[in-house]
């Protein structure tokens, strides 16, 4: 049970991160990225205006679903559908790991200051019959599951926020994406070139935006390639990600979709769950 709680989290991990930075791009979606050859002009001021209109207009919305897909360091071959609200914070996720440690289904639910995860068959086997594993959040000693306290606490602008600082943002061309029309705009952001410049305007803003870019240092990346595709009322239609990590390459998609609607996550049954914590202050309490 162990093994399988702290495989499950690092996808986890991971995923949540990109269902996070998919709310902040304001509604940013997966897919191809382009070829920087393709490029068709170095940043000007039109096209950081582009982008940061795109941003500010991702950082705006509280709730979203999208498709992930892609490659997760040290993990394989992922891809999954979730939706996410800010307000009330909640998660659900189905997703399916491959060539990894992590292997077949998962499902995720974050309610509140937990998060449950599930795996049909597979987790029954060894979780006495069950199917729910409920970890805490704030649980940092719960196979990874404590980092993803910061995660979903981040406003999901924060990752977005580093393409219009790129020293190369550009417009790449005009593209359909699922029959909407986009304008897509690419950009490599040199991250320790990012931790060493002025935040945001706010305070708090600027807080977030330096822990991203904290969590892509301690991943080892130093070179991270952004693309987005923008489509009407400067929404985010797609967004893609791409990074060298000490694990190996990170090349997650999103594809954004139903922005603003209501997203309703309820909590497994307890009586289909194993909740290791509340265990633990059951014999707590019991041994005084």
């Amino acid at each position: 049970m162990a093994y399988r709680s702290r495989a499950a989290s690092r996808v986890v991990g991971v995923l949540l991160t990109g269902a996070v930075l998919g709310g902040t791009a304001a509604c940013t979606a997966g897919g191809a990225a382009g070829d920087r050859s393709r490029a068709s002009a170095r940043p000007d001021a039109t096209t950081v205006a582009a982008v940061q209109r795109a941003v500010t207009k991702g950082a705006g919305l509280n709730s979203l679903s999208y498709r992930v897909s892609g490659k997760v360091p040290g993990q394989g071959a992922v891809k999954g559908r979730a939706s996410l609200s800010l307000r009330p914070r909640v998660v659900e996720m189905r997703m399916t790991a491959s060539g990894g440690l992590p292997q077949g289904e998962f499902s995720v639910r974050l309610v509140g200051d937990a998060v449950y995860v599930g795996g049909g068959g597979q987790a029954a086997a060894v979780l006495g019959g069950k199917h729910w594993l409920k970890l805490a959040l704030t649980d940092q000693g719960a196979g990874g599951f404590g980092g993803m306290q910061r995660q979903a606490d981040q406003d999901p602008a924060a990752q977005a926020s580093l393409l219009p600082g790129s020293e190369d943002v550009r417009k790449v061309g005009e593209e359909t994406v699922d029959g909407v029309r986009t304008t897509h705009y690419a950009g490599v952001v040199d991250v320790a070139e990012a931790a060493k410049k002025p935040a945001a305007k706010s305070p708090s803003a600027g807080e977030r935006r330096t822990k991203v870019v904290e969590q892509y240092q301690e991943l080892g990346v130093s070179e991270l390639k952004l693309d987005l595709w923008v489509g009407p009322g400067d929404r985010t239609v797609k967004f893609r990600q791409r990074a060298r990590t000490t694990q190996g390459p990170l090349d997650i998609s999103i594809r954004f979709f139903d922005v603003n609607k209501p997203v309703t996550v309820q909590a497994p049954p307890a009586s289909d769950t194993v909740d290791p914590e509340g265990k633990l202050k059951g014999a707590s309490r019991r041994l005084g």
